[in-house]
Parts: structure tokens; C-alpha cells; sequence
């Protein structure tokens, strides 16, 4: 069995950071500490004033996180943390108007008078009567309106309360054009456009989560959605600053775990979230603290879940038990911050079983640490607005084991990340990222034990006209896999070092017509080079009930995006539509061979999958539609359907989500917002080679939410009742629909405070 991690004993640098972890980080911030200690002393006289403050909800008074709150004139802008809290440095003195903008609340506009004494700014905003509530997809960080006021909203700590589940995909899930692979309610990951593993790239802070759960079904994204502050969804152009294999976006998980802004006192969060379906109970704490110009953040998360209850039975081996902890500490000044951080997570959840893998299920254990590095200095001119710089060490280990606690495969990966960017001249910006990957198997998985180096640069840009906003992005990344111990001839091939390299680029514009309607069009090439699983993989993967077979003679994918779309606005009434190809040439995935390895699994043989190369095509369509037919009374009608073919034999697209999508009446007499919703979905009956078909389902869940204040306590509840009337429905997604259906009727309570 592995030691942890079997590239241990052979690679002198990954052995370093794995006994020295945190030596990464210190170094990071001892060495930035001291440059920006002597550039403060050096420039304190230079700097002008702060300007501080904290925004509300009207009514409720609940802090208001990502509200976009720019100077005029200055074309600068910050946004809100998750306590509502904004601050400027190096403000000229003398009258400045502050502008507050967030989707779904009424623009706000408050001239200041910026001084020695400025005041701390208290900011109430009022919600909008109507709203069409989405996610964002997010331009860039810099002052990007015109992209920001045409496309949707982002989840936001309060929004993603809301619609808070077990896990990211599950949280995610409603939202049009996303759809989730699933092994059960805890192995979940999302898919957006039939896009998922690492050509959907997830992300914690802007880095790689370190995880396994792009490379298979049964590996679960090592995020609890509970810790998260909110969640960013990138597409287009602005996707390029995170990765090369974007084409169905990014999705990045925001946390606090080194503070960006100052907090004038303690902070603290506590968070209940129950659900009948799994009997799962999850409790999350956490609190933020000033000591002088540093800021601490400390944060623990529990759950715990039985097995899941469906209209027809338990689903046996689906219970789970994670436990997150976090610790960061960053110094904060009128230049900036930098600061690190520290987090755990482990996992252990069951997969069900199945005939063709091993009857009694397997159980996989999962732990994480991580290490973080973040510093921010801000030069605060027309030429260099800031520069940023991030680091993360990761350590994760993943074993997989049978129902009598043999071991059958365990995976070890160790990486390490580094990412420049600067943000320059006017809405730009420039950087550089590179990796290093340490990745070995153990158990009955005969992987080679492999190193992965990957370096990138890129560029985005923004140009505002009168009517039309155009944005452009390209890079260019360098990836290698070298096996420690080439030559060796398997049933992949041989085993050899592989070199790619490519370029990858976007273009998107927006035209606004009126003031009301707008169009747009996005192109984009995506380039992405075989990972290390595709290369080389040999052994059974009971979990997914295969025998997975790399190739090692695999080229890159590349691929072709575009996108029309749509957008009419009103006070009444809203209609986003939107219509893409994405076409990839060599498109990556394990293909069912027909063939059986015998001696493998309960029934003594495995279905073998090798990785191949196809050209394959998806078109696609997004409609949403919102409006408000009384006061404080609102529908919402959102839909999506892919048509996915393989070109090279003209068969369908295999695990295609069918057209889905969802009916919603809601009633928003604020603080309290109560809904009924209808998710649909039509049968999929496009079947790749070896696929079953599916059959459609139309599921109902009603619930609501109540913010108020009580003792100078911020309170938020928030109830649902999923699957409302117990219904058998089942998902073609789901690696498991033909053991069980979906989860049935599940009523669900979550209960946060805020003093």
C-alpha cells in the first residue's frame, strides 16, 4: 500500500514539500512581508485616504456580499466581501461619488467627502421588485460593466444559502444549461453544455482544487459547498486566465480563508443544515478577527449522512462522513495584503454497488491539505493598476476500498501551483501559471507512477465603444508527463515521456441596440493535452465498474466554440436566449471496447474501456424567461437541450443530457421568499454505443426563505421539500440508474447566523 503517496520515495522535491508543506507558504510570505514593509515605509507619505464601508439590504438588513462598488471618474472598483465590507486605499482627497450596482437591487449613488476623518460608510440598497435570478458569468475582476449588466447574476453567500446541497453539483444544479454526473447524492460533479471533467474546470480561490474528480465518476470534488462565501461561473474569453480547457467554463469557489479586507471587529458564522432523504445533518462554524493591521479567518465543517432513501428502497453503501477545517492570517495594508492559509478536508463516503463491479459496493476514504499563498500590491496607476500573486501546495490521497477492507487502488497526487497576473493599462490583463504534479496508484492499478510540469501565459482585453463592448483573450500553455521509469511496455503502450504544447484564444462582443435589448457572439478555440490517466491508466476501477486502459500514443484536443445570444429587459419582463456549437477534433473519453478482462470484479470480469480520440459535435440551446405577472409575483421558465453527435461514425454523443429544464412561480414580499418549482426533463433516447436509454420525469419541490434581524443578529432560514410527491424518476447521467432512481421526497432545513 501506498505510503501516502508512492512518489514519495522517489521524487527528492515532492519528498521536500510533502515533510516541509508550510515552508512554501512561509517563505512566500515571509520574503513578500518584507518587500511590502519597506515599500510602505518608503511610499506612506504618497498615500492619500481610505475610504471604508459595509452595505445592507434595505429591509432586512442582512450584509450584502459582492456588490460592485466603484468611484467615478476613477474607474475603480472593489466588491463587497461576504460581512458586506468594502474599502479604498489611496483615494484623492476632496468630493467623490461612490456607485453601488448588484443585480436584483436599485442602483445607488452617494457623494462623499474624503478627508482624514471620512466617515465609515453605512449603504442600504433596495431590492428590486423583479429580478430573473441566475448565475453570473463573470468578464474579468476589473471594471467590466458592460459585460456584467448583459449577462447573469453569481451566486453570493445569501444566494447560495438559498440553494445550498449536499454538494457543488447539487447546489448548482437548477441552474440552466448545468446538469450533474452523479454516483449518488455525495459523488456528484457538475456538466455545463455536456461539458464536464477537466474540460469544466472547478477551481478553490482561482487554483486547482488538487482533486482526482475530473478523471472519474466515483471521485467527489473536495469542496463543501457549506464553507463557500460564493461561487463564480466564467465562460468565454475571460475563462482563458484560468486554463486552455475551458470550453464549458470555469467555476470557482470563493472562500474566506485569507482576508482581503480589514474587518473593524470579530466576525463570527454558524450554520445547521438538516435533510430527511439521508438523515444528513452538517454544521459549519466560523469567524474573522482584526489584530491590528492583520486579519485572521478560522473556519470547521462537519457532515455527517446515512444511506439514501429513494421511492423504492435505500440505496445501500451511500453514507457519508466529512470533516473541514481552515486557518489563514493575512497582513492588510493601504498597498494591498498578502497573506496564507491552511485547510484540511477528509472525506469517507460509500459507492453502491452494482453486479458489474462488486455487488456490496466499494468504500473510498479521501483526505486533502492544502496550503495557500496570496499577496496583492496595488500601484494604482493608469499604466499598472495591481499586481497579484498566488501559490497552493496540495496533498491528496484517495483509497478505494472493497466491502471486506481489501485495497483495490489508491491514488496519490502532489501539486503545486504558481499563478502572476497583473492587471494593466485600461481593462487588461497579463500573467503566468504553472504546475507541477506528482502522480502515483497503488492497490491492483498499474498506472506508471508519473511527473506532470504545465506552463502557461495569457492575455485579456476589454474595449468599451459607445454602443459595443468587445473582449478578446489568448494563450499559449506547455505541458509534460514523464513517467519516472520509461520503456516499460503495457496494454497502453509504451510508457514514454509526452510533450505538448498550444495555443488557445476567444473573442466575445456585446451590442447594445437600446437600453432594453442587446446581442452578442462568442468564438473560441480550446486546446487540451492527455492527462496522465488517459496516457497510461491499467487496472480495474471497481467503483465505476470498468477496467480502464490508457493510450499512450493520444494527441491533444482541440476545440472549437461559438455562441449567439440574446438578452430583452424590463421592468416586467426578461428573455435571455442563446444558441452554440462547440465542435472538438480528438475528443478524449474511455470508449467501450466490447470486451471483457476476466479475473476482475464480483462476477469474476470487467467491461474494458480504453481511451480514444473522436471528432465530435454539440449544438445547443438556452432559453430563460422571467417575468413578474402581479406584484411580488413572479415565473420563470428555463430550458436547455444538446444535440451531440460523433462525426466520425455519425452515432450519438454518449451521457448527453436530454432537454431538461425548470418551472418556477415565486412570491418575494421581502425579507421572506416563498416558491413552487416544476423540474422537467424529456427521455433520452440518443443513445451512445453501449448506453441505455432514459425516460423523462416532471418532479415538484416547493420552499422558501426568511431573513431577519433579531438582538442586532443577522438570521437566515431556509426551507425546501424536494421531490414533493415521492416520485421514481432517474437521471442519464447517473452511473447507478439502473440500481436505483433518484432520491425521493427529502425535506430540507438550514438555519445561519451572522453577529
Amino acid at each position: 500500500m501506498l505510503s501516502t503517496c508512492a512518489c514519495l520515495h522517489r521524487s527528492p522535491t515532492v519528498r521536500t514539500l510533502r515533510k516541509c508543506p508550510h515552508l512554501l507558504v512561509f517563505v512566500f510570505g515571509i520574503a513578500g512581508c518584507l518587500f511590502c514593509y519597506l515599500k510602505d515605509v518608503q511610499s506612506a507619505s504618497d498615500i492619500t485616504q481610505s475610504l471604508e464601508g459595509e452595505v445592507t439590504e434595505e429591509r432586512s438588513h442582512a450584509r450584502l456580499s459582492d456588490v460592485r462598488v466603484q468611484i467615478k471618474g476613477l474607474e475603480r472598483s472593489v466588491r463587497t466581501d461576504a460581512s458586506g465590507r468594502f474599502k479604498f486605499d489611496a483615494v484623492p482627497e476632496g468630493q467623490q461619488t461612490l456607485q453601488f450596482l448588484k443585480v436584483g437591487y436599485q442602483f445607488f449613488e452617494q457623494v462623499v467627502d474624503v478627508n482624514a476623518a471620512a466617515p465609515h460608510l453605512k449603504i442600504e440598497l433596495a431590492a428590486l421588485s423583479f429580478q430573473l435570478q441566475t448565475i453570473r458569468i463573470y468578464g474579468s475582476n476589473r471594471y467590466l460593466s458592460r459585460f456584467e449588466e448583459t449577462t447573469d447574476l453569481a451566486l453570493d453567500e445569501a444566494e447560495l444559502q438559498r440553494r445550498l446541497g449536499m454538494t457543488l453539483a447539487n447546489t448548482l444544479a437548477n441552474e440552466i444549461g448545468i446538469s450533474q454526473r452523479t454516483m449518488g447524492r455525495a459523488i456528484a460533479r457538475p456538466v455545463i453544455r455536456g461539458l464536464g471533467g477537466d474540460r469544466l474546470l472547478i477551481l478553490e480561490n482561482g487554483e486547482r482544487t488538487g482533486d482526482k474528480s475530473a478523471s472519474s465518476a466515483d471521485h467527489a470534488v473536495s469542496i463543501d459547498p457549506t464553507t463557500a462565501e460564493g461561487v463564480e461561473i466564467t465562460r468565454g474569453p475571460a475563462s482563458l486566465i484560468y486554463g486552455s480547457s475551458t470550453l464549458g467554463g470555469v467555476i470557482n469557489v470563493k472562500s474566506n480563508h485569507i482576508p482581503q479586507i480589514l474587518p473593524r471587529r470579530l466576525d463570527m458564522h454558524l450554520t445547521f443544515q438538516a435533510e430527511s432523504v439521508n438523515s444528513g445533518l452538517t454544521g459549519t462554524t466560523g469567524f474573522t478577527f482584526p489584530i491590528g493591521d492583520f486579519a485572521g479567518n478560522v473556519e470547521w465543517n462537519r457532515r455527517l449522512a446515512s444511506d439514501i432513501q429513494t421511492p423504492v428502497g435505500v440505496l445501500e453503501n451511500t453514507s457519508l462522513s466529512n470533516v473541514n477545517f481552515s486557518g489563514g492570517v493575512s497582513l492588510i495594508k493601504p498597498w494591498g495584503f498578502i497573506g496564507a492559509s491552511g485547510s484540511g478536508y477528509r472525506s469517507d463516503y460509500g459507492v453502491p454497488g452494482s453486479p458489474e463491479g462488486h455487488i456490496s459496493g466499494v468504500n473510498i476514504v479521501l483526505d486533502k491539505q492544502r496550503y495557500e499563498g496570496q499577496m496583492e500590491y496595488r500601484f494604482n496607476t493608469r499604466l499598472l493598476e495591481k499586481v497579484r500573486l498566488q501559490t497552493a501546495y496540495t496533498r491528496y490521497q484517495h483509497q478505494e476500498l472493497e466491502s471486506n477492507g481489501t485495497l483495490g487502488v489508491e491514488f496519490g497526487v502532489l501539486t503545486y501551483n504558481f499563478s502572476a497576473m497583473a492587471h494593466v493599462l485600461d481593462n487588461a490583463v497579463a500573467g503566468v501559471w504553472g504546475e507541477y504534479r506528482d502522480h502515483a496508484t497503488g492497490g491492483f492499478y498499474w498506472t506508471p507512477h508519473t511527473r506532470e510540469f504545465a506552463l502557461a501565459g495569457f492575455y485579456l482585453n476589454q474595449r468599451n465603444f459607445d454602443k459595443l463592448t468587445l473582449q478578446g483573450a489568448i494563450r499559449y500553455d506547455l505541458r509534460r508527463s514523464e513517467p519516472f521509469r520509461p520503456g516499460a511496455v503495457v496494454r497502453a503502450g509504451t510508457v514514454r515521456r509526452r510533450d505538448f504544447n498550444g495555443f488557445s484564444g476567444a473573442t466575445s462582443g456585446i451590442y447594445h441596440w437600446t437600453d432594453r435589448l442587446s446581442t452578442g457572439a462568442t468564438l473560441m478555440k480550446t486546446f487540451r493535452a492527455p492527462g496522465i490517466e488517459e496516457l497510461f491508466s491499467d487496472g480495474p476501477h471497481l467503483a465505476v465498474f470498468s477496467y480502464e486502459i490508457g493510450n499512450a500514443e493520444l494527441e491533444p484536443e482541440h476545440g472549437y466554440g461559438t455562441e449567439l445570444f440574446v438578452k430583452y429587459t424590463n421592468e416586467r419582463f426578461r428573455l435571455n436566449l442563446a444558441l452554440f456549437r462547440n465542435q472538438i477534433q480528438n475528443y478524449l473519453i474511455p470508449t467501450h471496447s466490447g470486451e471483457k478482462e476476466w479475473g476482475s470484479g464480483a462476477a469474476g470480469w470487467l467491461w474494458i474501456y480504453q481511451y480514444m480520440g473522436h471528432d465530435v459535435v454539440m449544438d445547443g440551446a438556452e432559453i430563460q424567461i422571467g417575468s413578474e405577472v402581479l406584484s411580488q409575483i413572479h415565473l420563470q421558465l428555463n430550458m436547455s437541450y444538446i444535440y451531440g453527435t460523433v462525426q466520425t461514425s455519425g452515432r450519438p454523443l454518449e451521457r448527453i443530457p436530454p432537454l431538461n429544464g425548470k418551472f418556477v412561480i415565486s412570491y418575494t414580499p421581502t425579507p421572506l421568499h416563498l416558491h413552487v418549482t416544476s423540474r422537467f426533463s424529456g427521455s433520452q433516447t440518443r443513445l451512445g454505443e453501449f448506453e441505455e436509454p432514459t425516460d423523462g420525469y416532471l418532479v415538484y419541490d416547493i420552499g422558501g426563505s426568511l431573513n431577519f434581524s433579531w438582538w442586532q443578529l443577522e438570521n437566515m432560514v431556509v426551507f425546501e421539500i424536494e421531490n414533493l410527491l415521492d416520485t421514481a424518476y432517474r437521471e442519464h447521467l447517473s452511473r447507478i440508474k439502473a440500481v436505483m432512481p433518484e432520491p425521493g421526497r427529502n425535506a430540507k432545513l438550514l438555519y445561519k447566523l451572522n453577529f
